[in-house]
């Protein structure tokens, strides 16, 4: 059964954590509810953990027409195969975005 994420949609709540995981079915309707606090919630896009039997070959990919990169350093992603720029350098900006959300993440886990 997968694992949904789910927030708060208001940050009133001194009961519980803001985000929280519930098991649930794929058919299963979203929580509208906390079942904590009782106040509304919704579900968030989350990570996703896929597992494959074959391995990923990005020149294969390529010539079905994809690009691949790969992370060359913080905000740097480096061209593998495919069509597209060689490289992809976030601003100074996008970096401090991204590190400055980095800390705010919840760890879900505990």
């Amino acid at each position: 059964m997968p694992v949904y994420e789910y927030e708060h949609l208001h940050d009133d709540c001194v009961l519980c954590d803001y985000r929280f995981a519930a098991v649930q079915g794929v058919d299963e309707p979203p929580l509208e509810f906390c079942p904590s606090c009782g106040l509304e919630v919704r579900r968030v896009v989350s990570q996703i953990s896929v597992v494959t039997t074959q391995s990923f070959d990005a020149h294969i990919a390529a010539k079905k027409g994809f690009t691949t990169w790969k992370r060359s350093g913080m905000g740097t992603w480096e061209k593998v195969a495919g069509d597209g720029v060689d490289y992809i350098v976030g601003s100074d900006g996008d970096k401090a975005a991204v590190t400055e959300k980095s800390a705010k993440v919840v760890d879900l886990s505990e």
